[in-house]
């Protein structure tokens, strides 16, 4: 959207202000815009100085035509993705945010048999209670429910944890990832390290969200994901008082960091 509005009136935006216009225009939902607009969407585009280069109308109507076209076409591949899902077996990881969330819960209601994981189910188009709400609805359906580390545990460029907390805080979250941000996204051990300082989960069960869980929710990594006899020996050593610091990475038994630093080929791994 920053683009877009760029090239229809000649300002660079902020994301974040961006994500105001979308919002004010379309909703958290996403629906086709309602002219006349809204007057803090008008107010907004005025703070911006977007009125000194184009008009109010000329602007939304960029903007829905950005977004409104992208979001149907999403749509019908989330149902495409179900529908491989059930028909194959494998699963299916579908974009879950407030424009998303009913369809996912109509598919999965729709299709038992697909294998559903609703990802980012802490998206910042929801509020705390709705992503509650709707991971709660999706988990009884038999969704497997995704959190991402997005850009919300240090960085804070455009997210905060709130909805991140929630859902660890209800016991909803059955895997964690990170997700794009915009490119600055957080490390997922920094969301680990949040989630065992604030007590809010046990170290091996924070720990299973990014490891084993995943390994069991896609089925084909039956090798790797748990420190067991006979599986693979890729494991992460971690600094004890802050967990999103590694100190060692062992691969199929052979150092490849070790102290912090990326062991240079041909040296001793013994």
């Amino acid at each position: 959207m920053p683009q877009v509005i760029l090239e229809t009136t000649g300002i660079l935006v902020e994301a974040r202000d961006a994500r105001r216009l979308k919002e004010l225009l379309l909703g958290r939902t996403l629906k086709d815009p309602a002219f006349p607009l809204n007057a803090q969407f008008i107010a907004l585009c005025d703070e911006l100085d977007l009125l000194s280069r184009s008009t109010s109308e000329t602007v939304a109507k960029a903007i829905a035509g950005s977004v409104m076209k992208p979001v149907k076409n999403a749509l019908l591949g989330l149902a495409e993705l179900a529908e491989t899902s059930a028909r194959t077996g494998l699963p299916a990881i579908l974009h879950s945010a407030a424009p998303s969330a009913e369809h996912i819960l109509d598919l999965a209601r729709a299709m038992p048999s697909a294998r559903l994981i609703a990802a980012h189910c802490n998206h910042p188009s929801f509020t705390p209670e709705e992503a509650v709400a709707t991971a709660r609805l999706l988990h009884d359906t038999g969704v497997l429910i995704d959190v991402s580390t997005l850009d919300c545990i240090s960085t804070h460029w455009r997210n905060t944890a709130e909805n991140l907390d929630a859902l660890i805080g209800e016991g909803l979250v059955d895997t964690l990832s990170t997700d794009f941000a915009g490119g600055h996204w957080d490390g997922i051990l920094e969301a680990v390290h949040r989630m065992i300082v604030s007590r809010q989960l046990s170290a091996p069960r924070a720990i299973a969200l990014a490891t084993g869980n995943v390994a069991s929710a896609f089925g084909a990594f039956h090798d790797a994901g748990r420190l067991e006899v006979g599986k693979r020996a890729d494991i992460t050593i971690a600094d004890s008082l802050n967990l999103s610091r590694v100190r060692h990475v062992i691969i199929g038994g052979k150092h490849v960091v070790r102290d912090g630093a990326i062991n240079d080929a041909g040296q001793d791994n013994d």
